[in-house]
């Protein structure tokens, strides 16, 4: 069973847990009052005050590699191992998230994500010739704003299951996991996250044993680009632009003033938004911001959506897809109907292009009302995900 799985996968900046629209500002469910920084504390899920850093709340434990058995040697990963992680991960994938399909490219961008050392954070489980039969990354979060969240991902062969290989790795990947949070000094909740596929009670249950519980809900939404896509009329006060590498920066700071509201959202630091719109699978050709003069008199990017493709999720998807990873709005420019707008323009590319779906992935429960928004624009539910959580 996976642990962590696409719930927790880097996308590649995870710890966000897909895309989110922040258009609307009136919540779509009954406001909470938080108990620590805006957009984590949310309906579903509790993360209490605190007043002790972290440090002094976890005490350092040692994180010793299960025992070698039954052929089996479990060793830290290494980039040599890419091909082999990759095809592991593709059979993990067929049983437990098939929606989450991770292509080559973007398995090496996770394995070389800012701060990660696969030396101390990952670990797999080598049968020998090079077949991998489990793996998994516990790794910390370099951006810590209102919460320090270590994420654990990966996952064990199918084939490999039953012998109680889950349960080494993820005990391994706490104790790594905490570890990494008795090392901060900040004064802030602290979190293992990981993901489970609605239905993987195996899963679910391997996780309840460590001392995850679940948080809140991830719906994967799918749009067949078949039908007709309706035009939304773009506000007169900005100017439309196909994303460019000159918007690079204006985008990353329109989104993290987009996402602050937002459940387990982080900012993106330069370093990691790069890994998103530099990456192979981005498309620039399908995503699209809206400009317009901001408070200071100098042009910024107000509304945004950001499109990746990745070919090997298509027979998962049930055809040629295109993923949307972001939908957002600056907090000063929602109401004014630009995510409907943008998503429709992205829409009608995507079908031009050639494409027969649209998928992306929305918190059930957006402050932002984002699911409605989507079913507006003709995108249904095509699965369920849950984040877990093991608090401190």
């Amino acid at each position: 069973m996976p642990v962590g799985g696409a719930g927790s996968r880097p996308a590649p900046e995870t710890g966000q847990y897909g895309a989110m629209s922040s258009e609307q500002s009136v919540p779509s469910s009954p406001p909470v009052e938080p108990t620590v920084a805006r957009g984590e504390a949310a309906v579903g899920v509790r993360l209490d005050a605190v007043d002790l850093p972290v440090s002094a709340r976890v005490p350092r434990p040692d994180a010793p590699l299960p025992h070698d058995r039954d052929g089996l040697c479990w060793r830290p990963a290494t980039l040599v191992d890419l091909g082999a992680l990759h095809a592991l991960d593709g059979r993990v994938a067929s049983r437990d998230h098939p929606l989450h399909v991770t292509s080559l490219s973007s398995m090496r961008q996770l394995l070389e994500m800012p701060g990660i050392d696969l030396e101390r954070d990952s670990l797999v489980a080598d049968e020998g010739d090079g077949q991998l039969v489990a793996w998994g990354l516990s790794f910390l979060w370099p951006v810590r704003e209102s919460v320090v969240r270590v994420s654990v991902d990966g996952g064990v062969d199918p084939r490999r299951r039953g012998l109680g290989l889950g349960r080494e790795l993820l005990e391994w990947q706490r104790l790594r996991g905490e570890q990494h949070l008795s090392g901060s000094d900040e004064v802030l909740p602290a979190v293992l996250a990981g993901g489970v596929e609605e239905g993987a009670a195996a899963h679910a249950a391997l996780m309840q044993r460590q001392g995850f519980a679940p948080a809140r809900w991830w719906s994967t939404l799918s749009r067949d680009l078949t039908r007709p896509v309706e035009s939304v009329r773009l506000d007169d006060a900005v100017r439309l632009e196909e994303y460019s590498t000159a918007l690079e920066e204006a985008t990353r700071l329109a989104r993290n003033e987009a996402f602050v509201d937002h459940w387990g959202s982080q900012a993106s630091t330069p370093e990691v938004w790069r890994m998103l719109v530099g990456a192979a699978t981005f498309r620039a050709d399908l995503s699209f911001v809206a400009v317009a003069e901001g408070d200071d008199g100098e042009e910024e990017v107000v509304a945004f959506v950001l499109t990746t493709v990745e070919p090997e999720q298509w027979a998962a998807h049930g055809g040629r897809s295109a993923h949307v990873d972001y939908v957002g709005v600056r907090r000063a420019w929602r109401g004014r109907h630009l995510a409907q707008s943008l998503l429709a323009t992205a829409l009608a590319r995507q079908a031009d292009e050639g494409f027969e779906l649209c998928v992306l992935d929305v918190d059930s429960t957006s402050p932002t009302g984002a699911v409605g928004l989507y079913e507006r624009a003709g995108f249904t539910v095509a699965g369920r995900r849950a984040a877990y959580l093991r608090e401190y």
